[in-house]
Formats: C-alpha cells, structure tokens, sequence
C-alpha cells in the first residue's frame, strides 16, 4: 500500500491550496506542482494508491496531539524517524511563520 500525501480539491473559493511559492496560484498543493511528473507515475501505477489531499490533512489532528500519542508507541526506527520528523516541523511552524502551511 502507498499513502500519497498531495493533491487538492476545492470545494469552493476559500479552499484554497498551499503553494507558498507561486502566490498567483490559489489553489495548486505544493508537493503536486513541485513534481508532477512523479506524481503522474505514481497515480498512474498498479500500486494500491490512498490518496490524502490537503483539504484532509488539514482536518487530522494537531502537532502535539499526534507528537503525544509517537511518545507512547514502540520504539521502532519508523517511529523514531516519524517523531523526529514531526517535531523539527512542529518546532519550524512555531518559530517561524513561513512554515505556515504544513
């Protein structure tokens, strides 16, 4: 199974994409745009694809509820990274505006 985490659907106008970059386009996901042809590879595939657009990420639960619940997991290397990782972004989007959009 892949989880592929990018794509947006617009329900209307104030849902809106989070491409920080390209600030004239209101309505692209920033992992999409930034690599299409990926993304066309990948969705066009055999793999048993679950795709996550931004408008559910956005609905998942906060930083520190989900940096909480890694705490008690096993300690496996997958975890670890994912904590890790999880952490240095929650720490970038309270420090610094730009991350806004993660």
């Amino acid at each position: 199974n892949v989880y592929v985490v990018g794509g947006h659907i617009s329900y209307g106008t104030k849902d809106t994409g989070n491409l920080f970059s390209v600030p004239s386009n209101k309505y692209a996901e920033f992992n999409m745009f930034l690599d299409p042809t990926a993304a066309k590879t990948v969705l066009e595939s055999e793999l048993d694809i679950t795709l996550v657009p931004l408008n559910a990420q956005r609905e998942v639960s906060s930083y520190p509820d989900i940096l909480k619940v890694l705490q008690l997991t096993k300690k496996t290397p997958e975890a670890l990274f994912t904590n890790r990782l999880l952490s240095r972004l929650y720490h970038l989007q309270q420090k610094h505006h730009r991350y806004h959009h993660m």
